[in-house]
């Protein structure tokens, strides 16, 4: 018989905007792409379902992206406060 690995889904967490950091350095590269970030600014005006996005814990309380630097940055360009993460 099979046996399939099951993913435990990982818990959810609503994070500010304002906690989370983005190197100026990846910031610019990122924002060079500004067609996918006015895509994904127009969903989360939509209310689109989103992918969390993956954050690590830094010493001093704050956050690092370490998957959704897109979409860290076309929520802020939106006006939204919080967005949906798992922390690593």
């Amino acid at each position: 018989m099979a046996v399939r690995n099951k993913k435990k889904a990982q818990d959810t967490i609503w994070v500010s905007l304002d906690d989370i950091v983005i190197p100026q350095k990846t910031k610019a590269s990122v924002e060079r792409d500004i067609t996918q970030l006015e895509k994904m600014r127009r969903d989360f005006e939509s209310r689109k379902q989103m992918v969390p996005v993956v954050l690590r814990r830094r010493y001093d309380d704050l956050y690092t992206v370490e998957d959704g630097r897109h979409r860290v940055l076309a929520a802020r360009l939106a006006g939204e406060s919080h967005i949906e993460a798992i922390i690593h």
